[in-house]
């Protein structure tokens, strides 16, 4: 899966990306709202970053290290992190470092993701989850083109509390490239 839009591009991970992949992991504000505990040493990078190019040689749906398109700067991750072909839908998510918030990034890299999966991958259906109290990524997702459907009630048990996650997702038939522009 190649993406690029006028600022960005996504990338498959490689061996060189071990200090992008601490810096990211180990962040605890990109990790506030997510089932992901950051981690704290090299060792659980490395064993991340092999995950994930593992993962990708098989399945090429997996989270791609996030650059700026003009300098090769590393911002975070993104991509399509579940596809499921039997029922023609996937799911789409992105983690940006937080010197790059409030830039439009997520918004950008999630609309290419979106438009990728409809007109590449020929999807039905492009789904994404983010817990109520995440007011950013709820925007980014509705600024993306995605509808919120629903609140899953104590859907996930995030550091000894349960929260509600807000499901998102968007058909074929209410996808509207133009509305994304």
């Amino acid at each position: 899966m190649k993406i690029k839009t006028q600022r960005l591009e996504l990338k498959d991970y490689n061996k060189t990306d071990l200090e992008n992949i601490f810096k990211l992991k180990s962040c605890k504000e990109v990790w506030k709202y997510s089932t992901y505990d950051a981690i704290n040493t090299y060792d659980e990078a490395e064993l991340e970053l092999n995950k994930l190019i593992s993962i990708n040689k098989e399945n090429p749906y997996v989270f791609k290290g996030l650059y700026l398109y003009n300098t090769n700067t590393y911002i975070g991750e993104a991509g399509i992190i579940s596809y499921n072909k039997n029922a023609n839908r996937c799911v789409v998510g992105y983690n940006i470092l937080p010197e790059y918030w409030n830039n439009g990034y997520a918004t950008e890299i999630t609309r290419a993701i979106i438009k990728y999966a409809f007109e590449i991958l020929k999807v039905q259906r492009v789904e994404a989850l983010a817990q109520e109290e995440n007011i950013g990524s709820r925007r980014v997702l509705e600024k993306s083109g995605l509808i919120l459907e629903g609140i899953l009630k104590n859907f996930a048990y995030i550091r000894g509390m349960y929260v509600n996650v807000c499901y998102y997702g968007v058909v074929l038939q209410e996808y509207n490239v133009q509305d994304l522009k």
